[in-house]
């Protein structure tokens, strides 16, 4: 049997909260669209898709890696 390693991928939410100290709700917007607010908690809310998408398939057996990655000794310069 050929192992393979399989990446996968799905979206998830997340909550943001951010705490501005400024004197307008304009500047405190401005601010966080500018990116000059960290974070100040967030938490994991739920999963934005269902399924889970293949990324990339990669064989990692150790025979075919090895003739995968054979270089003839006439190609070696």
């Amino acid at each position: 049997m050929v192992m393979k390693r399989f990446t996968f991928w799905r979206n998830s939410i997340i909550s943001e909260v951010y705490v501005v100290e400024c004197e307008t709700e304009e500047q405190a917007r401005t601010m966080l669209n500018d990116g000059e607010v960290d974070v100040f908690t967030e938490e994991w809310v739920d999963w934005a898709t269902r399924d889970y998408e293949l990324e990339h398939e990669e064989i990692i057996d150790p025979l075919y890696r090895m003739v995968k990655d054979y270089e003839s000794v006439d190609s070696l310069g």
